[in-house]
């Protein structure tokens, strides 16, 4: 090495020579900082931030050098003790810092994550190189110390890392990066083999004080067509002239007004998408749009529709997988608007290629479709293919706002496409239940001819054997009265009255078995009929069941459709879906009819007699039929006695015999009428019964209809009576379940007056005197 060169390299390393080294530094950093800045100020692109962020980290170290480097100048503190250890880790965190900005000019959280992890590697490595260095102070200089050798070999080893990544991953600018690299690798490994005494390497200072202007480049990786005249329209908009016109940035063409038009008039969800990407392509004068639904799986977005501006087509859905456009499903998921310039080296741009076909799908503009409540639902995505159009802070100002006014819309889509989801649901499961039913009713056929075929064949046995009982018996008669008659051959006395006496033990024990077979016979006759009954009743119930499921469903989205959630309803469509809630309805209570009509005769044989409290009983059926009640605007009066001694009675069936009642009376009772309910004690042939009557303000019940109000008004030839508000069905199991308790119902009416029902039940249960009475009948 000459003379002239290791005078150079020394003037770095000692006091001020070291301070140009960290002026250039500064200086070179500094000015890329501010081409960043000036860059992020004009794109507002992404790249342009990190690059503004790196080098801000970077200008920060190499300021920090420079002050510790001017106080230990001025002797402030002892240049020797701290700053040696601080030049090589500040060395190795610029080297880890300017890998990051050549390498990852898009955001990258892994990136991110290990460039701050490596740093605070550093800083720990620097912490442990300062308690090591102490007691050599005296003995060594710094570039003789084994710590000089370990930070040499790690920053080697991070400049190759650098290299070799920028060589995978060949982002723009990738040349510079590496040349940068490379001039700081040829530092270190000449200060390895001309190593000379002193604190610091003049060698490594040399190559850095090189390699470090060409940070000015970073910023011009990414090109900006339209940053001069961006500038220029922001600065001098006014003067713009004929001879050099603006570029057009939004459609006033006739077709997007056309294009708002049949977004408006759009009801087809599935066609809403295509309606609102043609809009905003027309709008934004962009050559595609896409509209991007967020869904629930980690793996895939959805995209609803697109619009080519150029052919002037709709485009068709897809998936997307998030892994082919990570930066793009990362912004919609996080409510963030993104812009891309086509020259980004981002997994997203290719992947976009890829998908729709593209060598270069053009500069990228996306904004979130965000609720109220800043949820993400999707996002609206610009791509500009053929016209190469660069998006600007404006277009992304004005596509946001856009993208505000288009939630309803979505929305009542999305609502639109679920109620029609849950409508095929709800006809897929009408369509089972009717094959089940078909089904039920084949086996239930097959069964019942069984249990037909066994019974008469069982029929006819028994049948035979009592006609041959009773012709035996016919017989011994016979002889028997012969015998009296003297008519046989004349035996002796004894001879004949021990023939006798075997002949009545005979006929004795063929009436038994003529009883028994008797009751056998109607033991399996009643059987058939009972196991007919509640197969029957099973199958009934088990179908009405599952239909309170859709019916529910029906109900559930017609209060939806009627409480305009999901878009306003004209008058002929409200009242189309009023008359649809209306029939569900009736259906409904007709299925809870059935339930009750097809299960009526085993609650008849369950029915258990105990204490009754009268008053919970009239408290649970007005809550039962409160709602009826507020919807008519009834109101509603009660007569009943200070006292109410409780009654021997069923519980369950004296509660549904008051509820059928105040349910007739409400559905008889017109808006704003009233219902009475009035509860009295009563002394009939030495015993007491409560009356339980229930009045309506109706139109009352004409004399002739009277005899069939309490018949069950299902068949086609028993018509519904006018001012009754039951189907017959309510009326007719609160009667059964009167006369099953030992009570009486009966109805008095005047027309235009009104109705009322009475149902008169004994408080105590006849149960204890029909025992006692069989019990004496026994005896």
């Amino acid at each position: 090495m000459s003379a002239f060169t290791s005078l150079i390299l020394t003037q770095l390393t000692v006091p001020p020579g070291d301070l140009i080294y960290y002026i250039v530094l500064v200086f070179a950093v500094a000015s890329a900082l501010q081409s960043a800045f000036n860059h992020w100020r004009v794109s507002e692109f992404p790249q342009a931030r990190r690059a503004f962020i790196g080098l801000g980290i970077l200008l920060l170290a190499q300021v920090v050098m420079f002050l510790f480097s001017g106080l230990g100048w001025q002797h402030i503190i002892d240049p020797k003790t701290v700053l040696p250890p601080m030049d090589r880790a500040f060395i190795l965190f610029g080297i880890i810092w300017i890998t990051w900005l050549y390498a990852f000019p898009e955001p990258s959280r892994a990136a991110d994550a290990a460039a701050a992890l490596l740093s605070l590697l550093v800083i720990t490595a620097l912490g442990l190189s300062l308690l090591t260095w102490q007691p050599q102070i005296s003995l060594l200089s710094y570039n003789q110390t084994n710590d000089d050798f370990v930070w040499q070999i790690g920053s080697l080893l991070a400049l190759l890392i650098g290299i070799a990544i920028l060589f995978v991953r060949k982002p723009d600018g990738m040349w510079s990066g590496i040349t940068l690299l490379t001039l700081g690798f040829l530092g270190h490994v000449g200060h390895l083999l001309f190593q000379v005494a002193g604190n610091y390497s003049g060698i490594v200072r040399l190559a850095y004080m090189a390699a470090y202007p060409i940070l000015l480049t970073l910023p011009q990786r990414f090109s900006l067509p339209s940053a001069t005249v961006l500038i220029a329209q922001r600065s001098a908009t006014a003067k713009l002239d004929a001879t050099n016109p603006e570029r057009r940035r939004y459609s006033t063409d006739p077709k997007t007004f056309h294009a708002m038009l049949a977004l408006a008039a759009e009801s087809n969800p599935t066609k809403v998408s295509q309606a609102i990407t043609r809009a905003i392509a027309q709008t934004m004068l962009s050559d595609l749009c896409f509209m991007i639904y967020l869904t629930d799986s980690n793996n895939q977005m959805v995209i609803a529709g697109g619009y080519d501006l150029i052919r002037e087509d709709n485009l068709e859905g897809g998936s997307l997988k998030k892994s082919s456009i990570p930066m793009l499903a990362n912004s919609l998921q996080r409510g963030r608007p993104l812009r891309m310039p086509a020259s980004s080296t981002s997994a997203d741009i290719k992947g976009l290629g890829d998908i729709l076909g593209l060598t270069n799908p053009g500069h990228l503009l996306s904004v979130p479709i965000l609720t109220p409540e800043k949820d993400s639902l999707g996002g609206i995505l610009l791509l500009s293919p053929y016209s190469d159009r660069t998006w600007t802070a404006e277009d992304q100002a004005f596509l946001s706002n856009i993208a505000i006014s288009l939630v309803p819309i979505i929305k009542r889509s999305q609502k639109a496409d679920k109620l029609a989801a849950q409508s095929d649901q709800a006809k897929a499961q009408v369509v089972d239940l009717e094959r089940r039913l078909q089904e039920q009713n084949q086996q239930l056929d097959a069964v019942r001819a069984e249990n037909q075929k066994a019974g008469s064949v069982e029929m006819a046995s028994l049948i035979a054997a009592q006609d041959e009982s009773q012709r035996i018996i016919e017989q011994l008669q016979f002889e028997n009265g012969e015998l009296r008659a003297g008519k046989n051959l004349q035996p002796s006395s004894t001879q004949i009255e021990s023939e006798l006496k075997k002949t009545l033990q005979e006929m004795a024990r063929l009436q038994n078995q003529l009883a028994e077979a008797n009751m056998k016979a109607h033991k399996i006759a009643k059987g058939n009929v009972s196991t007919k009954s509640t197969e029957q009743a099973e199958v009934i119930a088990s179908i009405s069941q599952e239909l309170r499921q859709p019916l529910s469903s029906i109900v559930g989205y017609t209060d939806l459709l009627l409480g305009e959630s999901v878009g306003i309803l004209g008058a002929l469509q409200r009242k189309f879906v009023e008359r649809i809630k209306s029939s569900t309805e009736r259906i409904h209570s007709l299925t809870d009819d059935m339930i009750q009509i097809t299960t009526l005769e085993t609650e008849l044989n369950d029915l258990k007699s105990e204490s009754v409290d009268l008053n919970s009983i009239i408290d649970n059926a007005m809550s039962y039929t409160s709602t009826q009640v507020r919807e008519k605007n009834i109101s509603m009066h009660l007569e009943l006695p200070k006292k109410l001694a409780p009654i021997q009675a069923d519980r369950e069936a004296l509660q549904q015999i008051l509820i059928h009642l105040l349910q007739n009376a409400g559905a008889a009772t017109p808006f704003e009428g009233t219902i009475r309910l009035k509860v009295q004690t009563r002394t009939e042939n030495k015993m007491e019964f409560i009356l339980i009557q229930v009045s309506d303000t109706g139109d009352g019940i004409s004399s002739e209809d009277l005899p069939r109000v309490f018949t069950r008004l299902y068949r086609a030839d028993n018509v519904l009576i006018q001012g009754v508000g039951d189907t017959g069905v309510g009326l007719s199991i609160a009667k059964t379940l009167t006369e099953a308790q030992h009570g009486r119902i009966w109805v008095e009416s005047e027309r235009s007056v009104g109705s009322t029902f009475s149902v008169l039940l004994p408080i105590a249960t006849t149960e204890p005197e029909e025992k006692q009475a069989n019990g004496k009948g026994k005896k």
